[in-house]
């Protein structure tokens, strides 16, 4: 996996080496959006089961 700065430098060298300009301003926040797409991803633990009651009668009476 390349290095955030790696990204950064690759994207600027694609577009041209800028030196101002939108892709410059943005090839910051894209490197870190690049990086976080190939970070691992934990994988969400699923609630344990718990047993459900069906209520048939309401508690309070009005």
């Amino acid at each position: 996996m390349a290095s955030k700065t790696q990204i950064k430098e690759t994207i600027l060298k694609v577009a041209g080496d800028p030196i101002s300009g939108v892709i410059f301003d943005l090839a910051e926040e894209w490197a870190e959006a690049i990086v976080a797409l190939d970070a691992p991803q934990t994988a969400a633990i699923a609630p344990a089961a718990t047993k459900e009651t069906r209520i048939t009668k309401p508690e309070e009476v009005r």
